[in-house]
This record gives structure tokens, C-alpha cells and sequence, in this order.
């Protein structure tokens, strides 16, 4: 990430930053199999994954649980968040699989940008701004920081 100030965003907009990172990253990895790269779209995709995985995992460990345990939304919306979140794992795999199998993925990612289009949406609009309303400063503060390390990484 390139922006020095980033430090200074809440942990809504860093995940907001992220969710833009994956979706170019992804959009890169299309290309890269499209031109049969194979070696490189596996590469690419390794690490779109491992940051899919990281941010799935900091919205269910640190996000949901403040909303399910200080009672400020009902329980609902991170039941569908986290089914979601199934479903943008198995579209994972199975890019994953075309990949390893060196065959087209466009239908696949076709199918997992939706989701994530849709999925995105929702957190964006609705999730993140509670969590940044009722979250404690620590809490929005700890997230904040792990993301930032993530966008950070490699990319």
C-alpha cells in the first residue's frame, strides 16, 4: 500500500481498501490464466487467497463477535455474513482447482466476483459502519491495526 496515512483510516475504510486490493488481484489472476500463465496465475492466486483467508478470519474473530456479544445487531446478519463467507471459500477451492488443472477460470471468478460483489456491498454498507459505531476504540483500534499490517504485506 502506498498511502503513508493510513494509519489515520478507521478499520472500516482499511477493509474497505483490502476488499478494492482483492478484487484487483483477482482481476490479475484472470489475465494471467487467460494467457495460460499458469505458473504465475498459481502464484498470484496463492497469495490472493492467503489475504481472502486472513480478512475472512479478522471479520469473524474480531468484527462479528462484537456485534453477537454486545447485542447491537441481531445475530442474523453475521449468520448470513459467515454462510457467505462458505460459499467464497468453496469458490476458492474451486478456482484453486482449475488453476492446478491449468483449465479457463473466467466462469469461476465470474461466479466468485459476483459473490463478492454482493457480499462486499453489505459489509460495506451495513457492517462496517455499526462496527465502527458501537465497536469500543481498543477493538476498532486492534482491527484497524491487523488489517493495516495486511495491506501492508506483500499484495
Amino acid at each position: 500500500m502506498t498511502e503513508a496515512t493510513t494509519s489515520d483510516l478507521s478499520a472500516a475504510m482499511l477493509l474497505e481498501i483490502h476488499h478494492q486490493r482483492l478484487d484487483e488481484m483477482l482481476d490479475e489472476i484472470e489475465l494471467m490464466a487467460d494467457a495460460e500463465n499458469w505458473k504465475d496465475a498459481k502464484r498470484r492466486f496463492d497469495g490472493f487467497r492467503r489475504e481472502m483467508e486472513e480478512h475472512i478470519r479478522l471479520e469473524e474473530e474480531m468484527m462479528f463477535p462484537t456485534f453477537e456479544a454486545e447485542g447491537s445487531m441481531p445475530r442474523g446478519p453475521t449468520v448470513v455474513m459467515r454462510t457467505e463467507h462458505v460459499s467464497i471459500r468453496q469458490f476458492l477451492a474451486d478456482v484453486e482447482a482449475a488453476l492446478t488443472e491449468e483449465r479457463p477460470i473466467s466462469r469461476t471468478t465470474a461466479a466468485l466476483e459476483a459473490q463478492l460483489s454482493v457480499h462486499n456491498f453489505k459489509e460495506e454498507r451495513i457492517l462496517y459502519p455499526a462496527f465502527e459505531r458501537t465497536a469500543s476504540a481498543a477493538t476498532r483500534m486492534a482491527l484497524a491495526a491487523k488489517v493495516e499490517a495486511l495491506l501492508r504485506g506483500p499484495g
